[in-house]
């Protein structure tokens, strides 16, 4: 004989497949996603309990924390590997090397392209160029409303180069016609265009400062000049132009209307040529209207 439990006297489990035995009229999908977010039966929340969201969010949180406090430790430790004034890895080292690029400013703003072209006769034409090259010389301006020069810059020479952290004072301002208040001569249809070497850190020029040891590719009016300097005046990083003007038979009449090709090599016993993969030079063309 077969004893009928009263509903008191059941388990949890029993409980919960009488209830679910028991035949229910079908439900619309708006009551199906009413029930799965809220079923006051069960009292699940999404189909969780309470006790099972209180679990998976305390699970959660202590995973996350352990993983924050992770990250933390590994951005420390490198962060003290590292200086905040220069790379860790420097000349051979590096990805970069030991040659330094040769560029050019004003730069076009297209990045592929290197001719600086405008017309001669518009002001408005070459206002982009004056801008990028008193943008580019903006660390060179002295600051005329303090006393003397920069904390970091020092006034220094190739016999008295600046300490450590300290930085040579340049003064632009005696840089003839290619001054800002001379709209770097580009109204007058002379442009300046200023040749710079990439910074590497911990590279040093090594200077022709020498007569004997000239490479034989130099051209011979550069070894001249090296030759009638004097051992304190070699101390510099000659450069070399080749130009060729390629002249625009729609401006024949006039003096513009020509296209300057210039070719910009950069000597110094520590600076390689490469004119296949563009190293130690530089390629300037200069177009104007």
């Amino acid at each position: 004989m077969t004893v009928k439990k009263r509903a008191s006297d059941l388990t949890s489990l029993e409980r919960f497949n009488v209830y679910y035995k028991k035949k229910e009229p079908p439900l619309t999908a708006m009551q199906k996603c009413k029930r799965f977010i809220w079923n006051p039966k069960t009292r699940q929340f999404c189909g969780r309990t309470g006790a099972a969201w209180s679990k998976l969010a305390l699970f959660f949180f202590i995973f996350y924390s352990a993983l924050a406090i992770l990250v933390a430790i590994c951005m420390w430790t490198f962060l003290q590997l590292l200086d905040a004034r220069q790379p860790k890895w420097q000349l051979e080292s590096s990805i970069i090397g030991t040659n330094p690029g040769l560029g050019f400013r004003p730069t076009p703003p297209e990045v592929a392209s290197s001719v600086i072209w405008y017309k001669g006769n518009d002001p408005g034409s070459h206002q982009f160029w004056v801008k990028e090259l008193s943008k580019f010389l903006t660390a060179y301006k002295r600051d005329g409303k303090k006393a003397g020069a920069g904390p970091n810059i020092h006034n220094c020479d190739f016999k008295l180069p600046p300490p450590a952290g300290k930085v040579c004072d340049v003064d632009i301002s005696t840089w003839g016609p290619c001054v800002q208040e001379n709209h770097f001569a580009y109204h007058k249809s002379t442009p300046c265009v200023f040749l710079k070497l990439n910074k590497i850190y911990g590279w040093r020029p090594q200077f022709y400062n020498s007569s004997d040891h000239l490479p034989q590719a130099m051209p011979e009016d550069l070894k001249e000049h090296i030759r009638n300097m004097t051992a304190y005046d070699k101390n510099y990083v000659y450069r070399t132009d080749m130009v060729l003007v390629l002249s625009n038979p729609a401006g024949r009449h006039k003096p513009g209307g020509m296209l300057i090709n210039i070719a910009c090599k950069a000597w110094a016993n520590n600076i390689k040529y490469d004119k296949m993969e563009g190293m130690g030079s530089v390629h300037i063309e200069i177009m104007i209207e």
